[in-house]
């Protein structure tokens, strides 16, 4: 029987005694050096797809380090799911935006707040269409946030920051005090965010925007957080005006400030 290797050796047309000095030896070498260099293989990173680092100190959450990777799919059909009020969340659910917003943080920006991170509980877990937040708070004023499109199967891309103030002051009862405000981007779209803490007698947060309407925040644990497409809160020098209601059902406006 005759083998594999000797019948693909038969099939080559190339001669078998090839001469390094003739015609076509010459000409393939000189083909070969003109090429240019292939470009180099770079290694994917297989977490958020923009994570950006900013203390509570800083002006805006688009400051600092970055890591940006994008994702498969997503971007602006996940941004056309947004909604400005946000969906119910289980407590399971809710748990499980946390922990993936804590291991994010890990592999990112936050790896010189493991202590903080590890101690930190969900106080913020809320889904808007494709999008999911988690605001974890810690002593301190420590805080971490993550807005991440839960739409990619494989790639998924977010925003966040991680963080402590440099001078922690609590806001009074019916304050707020804003540890992000700003815009980032997230798959080359623009997105507006704010979160911070609350004070006791807060019960809703309304942010009036121009393109969208009434965009109401979560609540919860002391804190507050809500975010939407554009870059509506790109300058927030002069503040950003919100509606807060508070337990008693009277309205007053606050202005956010970092």
């Amino acid at each position: 029987m005759t083998s594999t290797d000797t019948v693909l050796r038969s099939l080559d047309p190339a001669s078998r005694d090839v001469d390094p000095h003739g015609p076509r030896a010459r000409a393939d070498l000189a083909r070969i050096l003109a090429a240019p260099p292939a470009a180099p293989v770079r290694p994917r990173r297989r977490r958020a797809g923009r994570l950006v680092l900013a203390t509570t100190a800083a002006a805006g959450v688009a400051v600092g380090a970055s890591i940006v990777v994008p994702s498969l799919t997503g971007g602006d059909t996940a941004f056309a799911t947004w909604t400005a009020a946000p969906s119910a969340v289980s407590a399971a659910a809710s748990a499980e935006i946390a922990d993936a917003c804590r291991d994010a943080q890990r592999d990112g920006a936050g790896r010189s707040f493991e202590a903080e991170l590890a101690s930190a509980t969900a106080a913020v877990a809320e889904r808007r269409g494709a999008w999911t937040l988690a605001l974890l708070a810690g002593d301190d004023g420590f805080s971490a946030l993550c807005i991440t499109d839960e739409s990619t199967p494989l790639f998924r891309s977010s925003i966040g920051y991680v963080g402590r103030p440099e001078e922690h002051v609590a806001p009074g009862p019916r304050e707020l005090s804003a540890s992000a405000l700003g815009s980032g981007t997230v798959d080359g779209a623009d997105l507006s965010m704010a979160a911070g803490a609350a004070g006791s007698d807060v019960a809703a947060v309304t942010y009036h925007s121009a393109e969208h309407g009434d965009v109401a925040a979560t609540v919860a644990a002391g804190h507050f957080a809500f975010w939407l497409p554009g870059g509506e809160l790109t300058d927030t020098s002069a503040g950003v005006p919100v509606t807060v209601t508070h337990t008693d059902g009277t309205t007053a406006v606050v202005t956010l400030r970092l």
